[in-house]
Parts: structure tokens; C-alpha cells; sequence
């Protein structure tokens, strides 16, 4: 998130401001109301009496509200009557709706005598593009902005060169006086102790039939809030005994995922993250619809859904698309609609893929829907057959990269900055590129999508893919194994030398599968060491590395997605103390943000227990962000082991709580058609479960809003 501040989302509209409320003329952060990638609100700036009110403090509430309190500075009134500063109050109350954003100005008077006030507000809007808000593209604008006023509303608006019709329609519940082009004054006349208000509405709209806003401010903030109840109705409930835990950082990843979710015509997907990526990615939806299986698995149903309506379908070098490919950015501006950029969607990933199928076979095992299974089964053989056409570049039987395109992504996996992989020498790898975790999950989605496929039948291709996996295996464990470092490489490169760099790769091939037993064991015993293991969470790239930045975003950064994933590979391989470990160390570093949340990640400095250290935040970490808050979930799963079994509408459980919890409650885990109590309790001797399946209720997937 931008330092300093504060950013409100919904669906796919997103408003974000200063900590002081305002969006300023002078703009070089790219504040504003953003709605389908471009920028409807560039301006909202108040001032009253020709001052600044004075900033207070400010509060967010679910991601969606916030209010930001301020005071007058001392100023004299039109008779010469001097007001004295802190003596009336000035409290802005926001929220943003799916279609726009609301704001009630409200001002109480403290004096003893009456004040008048020149409540002025300014407002703009370019109709940038996010691209061009980013400095990524130039916009060539089509034409004037032009700016219409009409007694209770102010309307902007923008035919861009893709001849769509983009309006920005403001209006007030107090009929406002305009004294320029772009500012309106209302006037108010407070007796002591006596408070007004004023409800501005700001509506981003895009071609011609938009209807207007609900008017009521009151009734659509109750309907907004009314949604939220609903969402953590048909989720799992969860409590533990660390009232520090359910109160910060649990709360704060429920409400992060339910923001980031995007309502789709195939279901809801969550956008990866505020406020420049608060758009749907393959990986990024797919990742964090995995961790929260456990939490609302209408997250994974829409998400498959969203993916398999966006696969690719023929070969288009500009946008990386193959038949079979899973997309990796999908964007709605101006640019992307005259093809300027290629994120239509853009298909430059090479993970998203197998990831997919992942996907698809984890949510059959929790939800085993036959409707579920027949919508995607399509997609799934296709996602298949692209990683056997198209994905082995060199025929050398891996996964492979290599952007198609001049601009594209140059690394196409979740470290995807162009250093991300580099030899000892601090050369760049020659593509084609083959990762370590992309072979992992190869593997995981053939070997998962044979158990899946003969359960359901299919005994013929389950087989053939059962063969392709162990051969995979087989290969991997010779290929990608250095000896001499009992360690994974990272990735081969296109002499197919090893990228011998210490990471954190090879870890989620302890969570895929791939590894023999004793490289699994011996990759964990070296991710636990001090030059990998920061303390709160696990280094992107060792510390000993001639690569390594702490500071960087891949380089030697903590990622929590990264570390939760490791850790539920490391309690499944039967390493349990150095998962809790990891757990422990993930929540501690959690609790010790500012906003009592996991930012996307934070910087590799060691934690210095000496000194009481807290991790250091990383400069432009999104947050919140989706695979981040997934984390939460994750580590749960990992704590407990989950294993359900959606046939039978159980769960299986092998408990194993860190000393922050002695209790862990889940209730109403949707399994299959049924919903599941699990109760944990480690007081006393030994660790005490309770699995109680409970009435099953409405079990459709529940929307965003």
C-alpha cells in the first residue's frame, strides 16, 4: 500500500487518499477513485472558511469505511468574531459501495455563539489509465474533459479513443453553489452546539445506461455492512484462546479476503492485492483460493470458474496465449480495450497452469461436486495438453519460460522479477528457464488429477498420467539434485547448468511431493538454517548468497504465502517442529505490524531477540493482499493438519499447536455436502479433538456482495 495512505475497495472500485481524507491537485502518487482500471477521481480536496482543517486521526473499518477526524485552526469569522482552534469539529465518514463512493462532511459547532461556514469543495478527473497512472504507458487522450453542473450535480466526462463513454457524476444532498469549473461551496450556518452535515456521492460510470446511486447514504451503508455479515455466515467460524490473535490478526485476514474479492458473471475471484494489482491473476487467485479452502471454498469454485472462462483458446505471441494456457493479468482500461497493452488477458506465467489443476483436484477433495467436476473437466484436459505442447519448450521433458514478446514478463514464476534468477556470478539465466517448484507442481497436478480421474472412472488416461509423474519424478530428482549442496537448484537455465542458488524454491517441493524422502528431509534441515530462516519467516535467497538483499523484492525478502506453503509441505513430510516453527514465527511477525496484518511480504533482516526487533516493512508491499491474508488460513491447516474427505462429509485431523494456543475451534467447515465442528484442546495431558458433523445449510456459493 502507498506509505501513508488510506485505500477503501469493494468489488472492483477502489478510493484511496491521504490519511488525512483528501486527494490533492498535486498528485504524484496516483491517489484516487479507480473503477475497471482507470482513474475517475483525481481530485477531492476540502477546506472550509479558505483552511486546511487540522488532522486528527483517522480509523478504517473493514476496508470498505473509514472516517477521518480533523479541527479547525483558529480563523475569524466575516464580523471579526476570532474562533479558536479545536472548537469545531470536522469528521469525514466514507465508504465505497460496488458502484461508487460515499462521503457525509459532517461539522459540529463548540463555540457560544453562532459560526457560519464556507464548506468548499474541489473535485477533477483525468480518466487516466492505470498504465499511465504508473508511468507504465503513454495515454494519448482522444479529446477535452468536459465538466457540466446542474443545481445538485456535477458531472465529468471522457470518449476516450476506444469511443466508450466514461463519466464521473457527482451529487449532494445540499444543493451547492459552484464558485469555479471544478469546486462547489456550501454554506452553513451552525448555532452552538449545533452539527449538519453533507453527503457527497461520486459515481464512476462507463457507457450510457448506468443508473444513478441509491441516494439514501444510511441505507446503502447498512446493505454494505448487511454483506459482510452474510460472508462470515456461510464461512468457517474460527476461534482460538489468543484473544490477540482473533482480535488482530485472524479479523484482519477475514476482512482483507472478503475486500478482495471481485463478483464475476462466473463467481467471485479475489483481485491480488491494493491498490495497483486490485485486479484478478492467475497465480495470485489460485494460490490464495487454495489457502482458504478451509475458510469458504466459494472462493475456489468461482475462481475455477472465472480461470476456465479465461483460458486460452489460440496462439497469440503479443498476449502469450496458447490453447490450454491459464492467464496470468487481466485488465479493463482504455489501453487494454485498444489493445495497447496485452493484459486482455495477458497469459505471460508459467505456473498458473499446473497450479490450476491443483486447484481443481484440492477443491474435489473438499467439496467433490459432480456440477463442479463437469464444468471443469473441460478445462482441466486442455490445461494438460498445453503443459505437454507448449510448456516443454526444448523437449527435455520440464516445464519451461521464455517471454514471447519484447516487454513481457522476463520471469514467468512467483519470483518474477527480472534478477529473481541469477547464477553465483551475478549472471542473469538464459532462458528457456525450468524452476524447481514449476516441475514440483507438475507433478502435484498429473499425480492429483489421476486419483481424481480413476475415482470418478476414468481408469485409462488416471494411469497414463500416473506414468508421466513418476517418470517426472524419477527425472527431477536426478536433474535438478545437487549433491555437492544437498540441495535443489533453483531452476535449469538453457544449458541446462543448475542456477545453484540457495532459495526457497525447493521448499514447495516438499508441499508438492516431488522430492525423494530423503532430499525432502534434507532441503528441510537446510531452509531451517540461520542464513534461510530470518526468524519471522523464511528468506527468498539465502543470506550467504552474493545476490542477497534483504531489502530487494526477491533477493532475500520474506514472503509469508511462501513460508505458510513451506510449512504445510514440512508438517506433511512429518517435520513438525520446524513447521510450528515457521507458524509461530509468521504469527509473531503479524502481530507486530502496525496494521496487525501480513503485508505482502517485508524485508529478510534477522529477527534480533535481543533488542525486541519487529520485521521491517517493506517500501511498497501491497496490503492488503490476498495470498497474505490467505496465510492465516494456511497456517491453520498446517497447525492442524486438515485432511477432509468430502464423500464422507468428515474431516481428519493430527493437531499440533504452537504454545500460542492451548484451543482452536473451526465451525461449520463446509465438507461435501455437510458441515463440519472440529474442537481442539492441548490443556492438559495430551491434545484432545472433537469432530462433530452438524445439519448441513444453504451450501451455493456465496458472492462478494
Amino acid at each position: 500500500m502507498l506509505t501513508g495512505s488510506v485505500a477503501l475497495k469493494e468489488d472492483d472500485l477502489q478510493f484511496i487518499s491521504t490519511q488525512s481524507g483528501d486527494v490533492l491537485a498535486d498528485n504524484p502518487n496516483g491517489l484516487g477513485l479507480y473503477h475497471q482500471d482507470t482513474r475517475f477521481l483525481n481530485r477531492f480536496e476540502l477546506t472550509v472558511n479558505g483552511f486546511k482543517p487540522v488532522f486528527l486521526s483517522h480509523s478504517m473499518n473493514k476496508h470498505y469505511i473509514a472516517t477521518f477526524q480533523s479541527v479547525n485552526p483558529p480563523f475569524r469569522l466575516h464580523d471579526g468574531v476570532r474562533v479558536k482552534q479545536q472548537t469545531i469539529s470536522i469528521r469525514r465518514s466514507r465508504f465505497v459501495s460496488d458502484r461508487g463512493l460515499y462521503e457525509r462532511l459532517g461539522f459540529l459547532n463548540c463555540n457560544p455563539f453562532a459560526v457560519d461556514l464556507d464548506v468548499d469543495l474541489a473535485l477533477d478527473a483525468d480518466f487516466r489509465d492505470m498504465f499511465s497512472v504508473r508511468g507504465f504507458k503513454t495515454q494519448r487522450v482522444a479529446g477535452e474533459i468536459s465538466v457540466s453542473f446542474g443545481g445538485e450535480d456535477l458531472t465529468f466526462s471522457y470518449r476516450g479513443r476506444d469511443e466508450l463513454m466514461r463519466q464521473t457524476r457527482v451529487t449532494f444532498d445540499h444543493p451547492p453553489e459552484s464558485i469555479s469549473p471544478r469546486e462547489v461551496r456550501f454554506s452553513l450556518h451552525l448555532e452552538p452546539n449545533q452539527s449538519d452535515s453533507i453527503v457527497v456521492r461520486v459515481q464512476p460510470c462507463i457507457g450510457d445506461l448506468v443508473p444513478p446511486l441509491e441516494p439514501d447514504f444510511d441505507r446503502q451503508l447498512d446493505d454494505l455492512a448487511a454483506s459482510y455479515r452474510s460472508w462470515d455466515e456461510a464461512s468457517t467460524h474460527i476461534s482460538t484462546n489468543n484473544e490477540l490473535f482473533d482480535r488482530e490478526l485472524l479479523r484482519a485476514s477475514r476482512y482483507d479476503i472478503r475486500t478482495l474479492l471481485e463478483q464475476s458473471p462466473y463467481g467471485i475471484v479475489p483481485d491480488a492485492g491494493v491498490p495497483w494489482y486490485a485486479v484478478p491473476f492467475g497465480r495470485d487467485a489460485i494460490i490464495t483460493a487454495l489457502q482458504t479452502l478451509m475458510y469458504n471454498p466459494s472462493i475456489a469454485e468461482g475462481t475455477l470458474r472465472f480461470l476456465a472462462a479465461y483460458q486460452g483458446t489460440t496462439e497469440d505471441p503479443f498476449r502469450e496465449e496458447q490453447p490450454g494456457k491459464i492467464m496470468h493479468e487481466l485488465r479493463r482500461g482504455e489501453l487494454a480495450r485498444l489493445k495497447e497493452v496485452p493484459h486482455t488477458p495477458y497469459y505471460g506465467t508459467v505456473d498458473a497452469t499446473p497450479l490450476f489443476l491443483v486447484l481443481f483436484v484440492e477443491a474435489m477433495e473438499w467439496l467433490d461436486g459432480d456440477e463442479l467436476y463437469d464444468d471443469i473437466l473441460p478445462a482441466a484436459m486442455l490445461a494438460l495438453e498445453w503443459i505437454d505442447r507448449y510448456g516443454d519448450l526444448d523437449g527435455d521433458g520440464y516445464l519451461e519460460y521464455r517471454a514471447q514478446r519484447p516487454g513481457g514478463v522476463v520471469n514467468q514464476g512467483w519470483k518474477d522479477s527480472f534478477n529473481s534468477v541469477q547464477h553465483d556470478d551475478n549472471s542473469i539465466a538464459e532462458p528457456p528457464i525450468a524452476l524447481v517448484e514449476v516441475q514440483g507442481y507438475v507433478y502435484q497436478a498429473k499425480i492429483g488429477m489421476a486419483r481424481l480421474l480413476r475415482r470418478r472412472g476414468d481408469r485409462n488416461v488416471a494411469d497414463r498420467l500416473e506414468r508421466e509423474a513418476v517418470d517426472l519424478r524419477d527425472r527431477f530428482n536426478r536433474d535438478f539434485w545437487m549433491e555437492d549442496l544437498g540441495f535443489y537448484a533453483q531452476a535449469l537455465d538453457s544449458n541446462k547448468r543448475h542456477v545453484r542458488s540457495i532459495t526457497s524454491n525447493p521448499g514447495h517441493c516438499i508441499w508438492s511431493g516431488i522430492c525423494d524422502v530423503d532430499k525432502a528431509h534434507s532441503v528441510a534441515t537446510r531452509l531451517m538454517e540461520r542464513d534461510m530462516f530470518s526468524g519471522w519467516g523464511l528468506r527468498t535467497l539465502s543470506s550467504q548468497s552474493p545476490n542477497f538483499n534483504p531489502m530487494s523484492y526477491h533477493n532475500g525478502s520474506v514472503w509469508p504465502h511462501d513460508t505458510a506453503l513451506i510449512a504445510l509441505g514440512l508438517r506433511r513430510l512429518g517435520r513438525n517442529e520446524e513447521a510450528i516453527q515457521l507458524v509461530a514465527g509468521l504469527i509473531e511477525a503479524g502481530f507486530r505490524f502496525d496494521d496487525a496484518r501480513l503485508p505482502e511480504l517485508f524485508c529478510g533482516f534477522p529477527r534480533d531477540r535481543r533488542f525486541n526487533s519487529s520485521p521491517a516493512a517493506y517500501i511498497v508491499s501491497c496490503s492488503p493482499q490476498a495470498w497474505a491474508a490467505g496465510c492465516v488460513f494456511m497456517v491453520l491447516q498446517s497447525m492442524l493438519d486438515l485432511r477432509p474427505d468430502a464423500q464422507s462429509g468428515t474431516i481428519h485431523a493430527s493437531p499440533l499447536l504452537p504454545s500460542l494456543f492451548t484451543r482452536v475451534e473451526l465451525r461449520h467447515i463446509r465438507v461435501g455436502r455437510h458441515r463440519v465442528d472440529l474442537h481442539v484442546d492441548s490443556e492438559g495431558a495430551g491434545v484432545h479433538v472433537q469432530v462433530t458433523r452438524v445439519p448441513a445449510t444453504d451450501l451455493s456459493p456465496v458472492g462478494a456482495g
